[in-house]
């Protein structure tokens, strides 16, 4: 299940928990739902719709600095530091780990 199926999903049983006029709790209960996960996604569904958008990140590896170190700050405000000597391939590694 992809991302917008998903969110399909928990917008159909919040809905339904609405409608059934049972507490949260109970709702749960009867419907064999995690109360975490259920409060997690109507938390979720109750933020802005936040649209990931992607952002390049070019890596050059045939600029050559004396640096020791890479930053790459994150327009979601993490901010990540690598060693200088890691190959492009290990940054793009760990900055996929990161998103």
């Amino acid at each position: 299940m992809n991302q917008e199926q998903k969110r399909a999903h928990w917008v159909s049983i919040v809905e339904q928990q609405k409608q059934s006029q049972l507490s949260i709790k109970q709702f749960c209960t009867d419907s064999g739902i995690s109360y975490q996960t259920f409060y997690y996604w109507s938390k979720r569904l109750r933020a802005p719709d936040a649209m990931q958008t992607l952002h390049p990140i070019v890596v050059d590896e045939h600029e050559y600095t004396q640096a020791l170190s890479v930053n790459i700050t994150f327009t979601n405000g993490i901010r990540a530091e690598f060693p200088a000597t890691l190959s492009q391939a290990q940054i793009r590694h760990w900055v996929a780990a990161l998103l």
